[in-house]
């Protein structure tokens, strides 16, 4: 395993620890409120694809261990207002559903003022005393002091709190305080079986997701109406209650080792409720057909009856995670069923979802770091897919409730995280870059490198470009002649003219040998056309360095004369040294053949020579003459060299044109051994060109083999014999 590996986790996890120790820092101090909100809404999701689920299982039929009585419309419409109702028709149906065998009677009604007729209050309560099953509803309230509703210190007098509540003092969780108790019914409460509170506490949005199994008044803890109606089904009460660390447990009476009920409770002693599905998936029994005894009492054998109401017009109609309107009575149904069937939504504890969020965003971040920003995008679009969709999966499979707000934001801020560092990095590399390239290249191939750093990465890579090297002719007699000083500010001055004229055809500026200059045309940023840029940049130098010329001989410094010599191939080209130092060249025989090509000019009183392998890639307006097949030093492979004279693109004169002519026929002649057609040509030459020395050069060739005859299988090729 590298070190850059290993460097790679080790920031990974590092900023995978920062993303989780910012998403915590949002969700718990800064915005709870926020991520709650958020959290509830991606639970409704889970709800809503969880529902079609249930239903199969359950092959449509309602759960009917629990049978709501519903005052309905219908018995509305044959029974008149509810208002008006005698609650003798209640104490009937207590009677009734009792005589079937109803293991609780619960009625999520509030009986809170008697009515005008005592007798039909005192039915009631002997319906109520005479079945020892009935449970009924209380609701307790904040206090309102402008309504002159003030805070109670207890409950209504007679009001036997003891029998059903516990002492708040004894417990160390925080609850739900309320101010007031509701309702003045205390004898009916007092011969109830069990009461309980049926507040909602609905969440900031008006959902109903929780509800409280104590709330707190006058130092007392009041069980809710489900919890209570879930004791009076097991023939508990509330001395059988045990408060953990992990939420409620429910020790059954009588039989011992009995295995408790666990209730497990959010903060406040609040139960997430665990919905088993949309209205109606109870068994529902209007209230009119019960009251009717339309249905036989035998229905009612061994379950729990709720009487309540899904009409509108009586005001407990609630909104719930996959509904925005539901019966409040069969959200007490489902809180009775998860109690009774133990059938609840887990969630992982806090340690668990700090673990894996921890351990999300640092795989996160570590692909982020080690791969490309394309692909770390797919990566993190699809962990994003993936945990929404085992979110959904586990929670309508298994009733899983595995958060999806917080480790979503720890892979986005992740994500983000690494996007910042990376940036921050890149930059700090580019910068890198172009200090170490600006004085080799121009701005736009540096802008190219930054795009594609691959590009200089250590190693190298084969690559087809031209190389061209510049010398001074006779600089050491020069330089000899010259104080320092002067002859490196005369130095600089051509170099600096020289090398402005490489990067003006985007060339990379590899290296300085005290006078000379090598440069490459087509490296690191690849150039279709590599070879013209080189020549280009070699006819303007020496155009710039007659200029120069003029210029040092006003003042009376020394003359430089450049040769130049440019040949194209293949060559490596990458960052070559150790890993801590390193420069960016070019290095094999197609950058040597360059540099022998530069010190051939001496032989041929030339000042450009390119090979044949950048003539084949120049078009029309270069002008160019064939000088000659040699075969350089070091080299087995002959090459034809050829002279760069200049780059025109209207016609040539008609003088220029017949003294290539003339050359070209010479040239000709000679390797077919017509010494004197050759010399002949030549002359031509001389007589328009009267200095021309590769015309005078061939001419010395011709006689010199006159005299002495050459091998037949002579080939034309000239060895050098210097560098």
């Amino acid at each position: 395993m590298t070190d850059n590996f290993i460097q790679r986790v080790a920031r990974g996890v590092i900023i995978g620890i920062l993303a989780s120790a910012s998403v915590w820092a949002i969700t718990l101090w800064l915005w709870p409120g926020v991520f709650d909100a958020f959290e509830s809404r991606s639970l409704d999701i889970r709800y809503r694809a969880r529902l079609g689920s249930l239903w199969q299982e359950r092959n449509g039929a309602p759960i009917d261990d629990i049978i709501i009585i519903d005052i309905d419309n219908r018995s509305l419409d044959k029974l008149g207002q509810f208002n008006q109702w005698p609650r003798t028709y209640h104490a009937r149906l207590v009677d009734y559903a009792t005589q079937g065998g109803a293991l609780a009677v619960g009625f999520d009604l509030l009986f809170l003022e008697p009515q005008r007729d005592e007798s039909e209050d005192q039915e009631l309560l002997k319906a109520t005393i005479n079945n020892s099953n009935v449970h009924h509803a209380l609701t307790f309230s904040s206090a309102e002091p402008d309504a002159f509703l003030y805070p109670m210190d207890a409950p209504p007098e007679g009001f036997n709190a003891d029998r059903f509540t516990l002492p708040a003092n004894q417990y160390n969780y925080d609850f739900i305080t309320m101010d007031r108790f509701d309702g003045k019914m205390v004898d009916l409460y007092n011969a109830a079986a069990g009461v309980g509170y049926a507040n909602f506490s609905p969440d900031n949005d008006s959902v109903i997701r929780y509800m409280p199994m104590y709330i707190k008044f006058a130092d007392q803890l009041y069980p809710s109406f489900s919890l209570s109606i879930v004791l009076g089904a097991l023939g508990a009460s509330t001395k059988n209650i045990e408060f953990t660390s992990k939420g409620m447990l429910i020790h059954p009476p009588g039989a011992e080792g009995q295995t408790a009920l666990q209730i497990p409770l959010r903060e406040k002693t609040k139960m997430l409720i665990n919905y088993q599905g949309t209205f109606q998936t109870f068994r529902y029994i209007s209230y009119y057909d019960a009251l009717m005894q339309r249905v036989p009492k035998e229905v009612f054998n061994g379950r729990i009856v709720l009487v309540g109401t899904s009409a509108a017009g009586l005001s407990d109609i609630r909104p719930v995670p996959f509904q925005d309107a539901f019966p409040g009575v069969e959200i007490h149904a489902n809180i009775i069923h998860n109690i009774l069937t133990q059938n609840f939504i887990r969630q992982p504890n806090l340690f668990f979802s700090v673990i894996s969020i921890i351990l999300i965003a640092a795989i996160i971040s570590f692909f982020g770091i080690y791969l490309k920003p394309l692909k770390s995008s797919v990566i993190t679009i699809s962990v994003l897919g993936i945990y929404a969709y085992l979110s959904v999966a586990l929670f309508s499979q298994y009733g899983y409730w595995m958060e999806m707000v917080r480790p979503m934001m720890a892979i986005l801020l992740a994500y983000l995280f690494v996007f910042m560092y990376r940036f921050m990095h890149e930059e700090r590399d580019k910068q890198k870059l172009k200090n170490m390239f600006k004085h080799y290249v121009t701005a736009s191939v540096v802008d190219e490198m930054l795009q594609n750093p691959e590009l200089l990465k250590l190693g190298g890579d084969r690559r087809y470009a031209t190389a061209l090297f510049t010398d001074i002719e006779s600089f050491t007699t020069i330089s000899e002649n010259m104080q320092p000083e002067k002859m490196v500010s005369h130095l600089n001055e051509y170099l600096t003219a020289m090398t402005n004229i490489i990067l003006k055809y985007e060339g990379y500026l590899d290296k300085y040998e005290g006078d000379a200059i090598m440069a490459i045309f087509g490296v690191p940023v690849e150039q279709p056309d590599h070879t013209k840029r080189a020549c280009r940049a070699a006819l303007d130098m020496q155009n710039e360095l007659e200029i120069l010329r003029k210029k040092w001989k006003f003042a009376g410094k020394p003359q430089f004369h450049t040769r130049v010599g440019i040949n194209s191939g293949s060559m490596i080209a990458g960052n070559i040294g150790g890993t801590e130092r390193f420069d960016y060249t070019v290095i094999g025989d197609s950058v040597n053949l360059a540099s022998r090509l530069e010190g051939v000019n001496r032989s041929y009183g030339t000042s450009i020579i390119i090979s044949e392998y950048t003539r084949n890639e120049l078009d029309e307006p270069f002008v160019v003459r064939e000088l000659d097949q040699i075969r350089v030093k070091g080299k087995h492979k002959p090459v034809r060299i050829y002279e760069l004279l200049k780059y025109q693109e209207n016609s040539l004169s008609s003088e220029i044109q017949k003294l290539l002519k003339d050359y070209a026929d010479g040239l000709e002649y000679y390797r077919e051994k017509q010494w004197q057609q050759a010399i002949a040509q030549f002359n031509k030459v001389l007589a328009i060109k009267e200095n021309d020395i590769p015309s005078t050069l061939f001419i010395e060739r011709c006689q010199y083999f006159m005299e002495h005859p050459i091998p037949e299988n002579w080939d034309g090729v000239f060895d050098m014999q210097t560098k």
